[in-house]
């Protein structure tokens, strides 16, 4: 009789939560061809006005690509992988390419005390200079070698501001726990305080060489739906897309709701609602998208960082463009926690742009 009664309140729920989001649904619609009628051109209904697609050429005006680009390292190999994929972006136009090394202040001191060695920044320079010289493939690039005492985060955020960097591109080991806190916090601040996009490479598993033509053909963007702010990234999107020469796969996870066993049976049509939802939405903006690229959207449903290392692995996508989201009120995730929990279960490279860098 306890049984019955469970599954009579969870339909009763789901059927309330399924009804709610169907209202939802209508409304959002409704508002959305309201807004596309005022924003048509005057006599667009009679067909006086007709607006032409936008085209790469036009959008590209304003945006010219990556022309200044950050590479901070640290001997490693990661390291050394960073930096090729930041030749890579930059050989496309000719970028100015820096690479910057931060000596930790406390090796500094200790070396100068123990082993009465002052000059440990200018054996630094010049190692920097060797290890630059043996990795670049020599595409004709123009580049030069930085060396800073300080904490490698504020002294990557000093660099780019002084180069004026429009790209960083830094390898992160992608390691969660309390390895974070030893090796991925570095990445973890810059996320949260950058300006400008950063490139964020993950622990290669197959050292392969660098394909001259990477990203390739498709490039993925996961986003969030959130009104205006969607139809801006999308754009800013796109328009990545079209400087690598790429189409676009936009990508949106609803995520899984947990629930105990007996009540997952119920909520599947929930579910399944936002979902159809969800891919409304991305339509919408993958018609969008196509005035700029080739473009197409996915919805699926789980955990965000699972499904898209998922559709990373199996469309064999080699980069994925993220937002970096700010804080939404005093519990919500810090910016770039997202960005960097994806980043911790990718198999390519990550761009995580600023949100004002995208529109």
């Amino acid at each position: 009789m306890a049984r019955k009664s469970q599954r009579t309140v969870a339909r009763a729920i789901a059927g309330a939560l399924a009804k709610r989001d169907r209202l939802e649904m209508q409304a959002a619609d409704k508002l959305l061809s309201f807004v596309e009628r005022r924003r048509k051109p005057v006599g667009a209904e009679r067909g006086e006005a007709r607006s032409r697609p936008m085209t790469v050429s036009t959008q590209s005006r304003s945006w010219r690509g990556f022309r200044s680009i950050l590479c901070p390292v640290d001997f490693s190999e990661h390291s050394r992988r960073a930096l090729r994929y930041a030749e890579s972006v930059a050989a496309r136009a000719n970028a100015r390419l820096t690479v910057t090394y931060a000596n930790d202040p406390l090796l500094v001191a200790a070396a100068a005390v123990a082993l009465h060695d002052r000059r440990i920044a200018q054996r630094s320079a010049t190692e920097l200079r060797a290890f630059v010289e043996g990795t670049l493939a020599g595409r004709g690039l123009q580049w030069k070698s930085q060396v800073s005492v300080g904490d490698p985060a504020q002294a990557i955020l000093k660099a780019a501001a002084r180069t004026r960097a429009d790209l960083i591109v830094l390898g992160t080991h992608g390691l969660t726990g309390a390895n974070r806190l030893l090796i991925g916090s570095t990445t973890l601040s810059v996320l949260q305080r950058t300006t400008v996009p950063v490139l964020a490479v993950p622990a290669a598993r197959d050292e392969g060489e660098l394909p001259h033509s990477w990203p390739g053909e498709r490039i993925a963007f996961a986003l969030e739906l959130s009104g205006s702010g969607s139809r801006t990234g999308v754009d800013g999107a796109a328009r990545v897309a079209a400087w690598f020469e790429s189409s676009l796969i936009l990508l949106h996870v609803v995520d899984e709701i947990a629930a105990p066993n007996w009540f997952r049976g119920d909520l599947s049509a929930h579910e399944r609602i936002l979902v159809q939802r969800a891919q409304q939405q991305i339509d919408q903006l993958a018609a969008r998208a196509r005035r700029i690229v080739p473009a197409e959207g996915r919805v699926v449903c789980g955990r965000i960082a699972d499904e898209v290392a998922a559709l990373m692995a199996t469309e064999r996508i080699n980069l994925l463009i993220t937002e970096l989201r700010e804080r939404r009120g005093w519990f919500g995730a810090r910016r770039g926690s997202v960005s960097y929990h994806v980043l911790a279960h990718a198999v390519s490279p990550v761009l995580a742009c600023p949100p004002q860098w995208l529109r």
